[in-house]
């Protein structure tokens, strides 16, 4: 197998001119033929094919229910009539989480994720024994149900997989959702942030949907906050704070924006932010004041909770009475942490916030 970093833009061109009936026949055949192992090796991964029939049987299983809450999740935007017409996203603290990410944003041009997963960029698969590739492949499927069971990652399940020596990284297991979600990975780079005293690490994926027709890029990278990002020269306020108008979609993400420890960074991501879509541990609402913010909630609120090592919960009053006041039914389908309260999503909630 190649490195991913081999993946030619020849194959979007492919791609395109396929979907159009356009370009002679041995053309098509020549760059197919080129690309057609690096895109078996992504099915293999995602459980799509392949000779491993228990890995693409489970990734079918929990597949089934990440699709059904992907298709419940835009059914309640359509009939809500909600669209999210931004170019780029940014949603920070994701983990490998790009079935929710696309779910509410699956036709913007430009996604950037951030977690604490290593990179794993590019993949050591091709130099794994077959007991090791097994290893690999067990590590995607594991996340998969872990996802699939409560639409949300835990820090430590994550860390659990990805840290292991087969698996090695965030990148495998983006590759392999990526692909179940219908993508193609047509190229992918290695992408750093420098600071002046570390360097963020991570890649971009290039992807083409064949249902959009067109290309999308995602980004993702290692950043662990301190609390000091947000000041000029370190690389993290220059790469963020220049990335011009963008939506913010985050969730379950332990209200480490809460406080002010991370007021810096916070300040900085909301900078040219126009749309922010998340759950009650992201934003607390006192940002998005009703004077210069459109403010919708889907579902219900009641309360914050607090989770072991997390961040204390700020008290959002303001919060609970635009609950009360939209006296919504309960969410078809699992959101952030509203799940640990109860069985039926009585207490999950989607936050949408947009600048005026």
């Amino acid at each position: 197998m190649k490195s991913p970093k081999t993946i030619s833009f020849s194959l979007l061109v492919f791609l395109i001119l396929s979907f159009f009936n356009l370009g002679s026949c041995a053309s098509n055949t020549s760059v197919s033929q080129i690309q057609s192992a690096d895109l078996d090796i992504h099915k293999e991964w995602a459980g799509i094919i392949g000779g491993d029939t228990d890995h693409r049987q489970s990734m079918d299983r929990s597949w089934e229910k990440l699709l059904s809450t992907r298709s419940q999740i835009q059914t309640h935007l359509d009939q809500n009539r909600i669209q999210f017409g931004t170019k780029t996203v940014v949603y920070p603290f994701s983990g490998i989480d790009v079935l929710n990410l696309f779910s509410f944003f699956p036709s913007a041009e430009q996604y950037i994720l951030f977690g604490l997963e290593d990179p794993g960029y590019p993949s050591n698969y091709s130099q794994l024994t077959e007991k090791e590739k097994q290893t690999f492949r067990k590590g995607i499927l594991s996340l998969s149900e872990h996802l699939a069971g409560r639409n949300y990652f835990t820090y430590r399940k994550m860390k659990e997989e990805t840290k292991k020596r087969e698996l090695n990284g965030a990148y495998p297991v983006f590759v392999a959702f990526l692909s179940r979600m219908g993508k193609t990975i047509i190229d992918s780079n290695e992408e750093t942030i420098k600071g002046p005293d570390i360097t963020y690490k991570g890649f971009t994926l290039h992807l083409f949907d064949p249902n959009l027709k067109r290309s999308q890029k995602l980004t993702y990278f290692k950043i662990f906050l301190t609390g000091k990002e947000g000041v000029p020269g370190d690389g993290i306020t220059e790469y963020f704070g220049n990335l011009g108008p963008k939506a913010v979609f985050t969730k379950s993400a332990e209200y480490l924006f809460h406080g002010e420890k991370r007021s810096l960074f916070r300040d900085l991501i909301l900078k040219d932010t126009e749309l922010v879509v998340q759950d009650e541990s992201g934003f607390p609402i006192r940002f998005f004041p009703k004077e210069t913010w459109i403010r919708k909630i889907l579902g219900r609120y009641e309360k914050s909770w607090n989770l072991s090592g997390a961040v204390t919960p700020e008290a959002q009053k303001e919060l609970k009475e635009l609950s009360e006041e939209a006296n919504n039914d309960p969410l078809p389908f699992p959101f952030g942490y509203g799940v640990l309260g109860t069985k039926d999503n009585k207490q999950s909630a989607v936050l949408i916030f947009q600048k005026k």
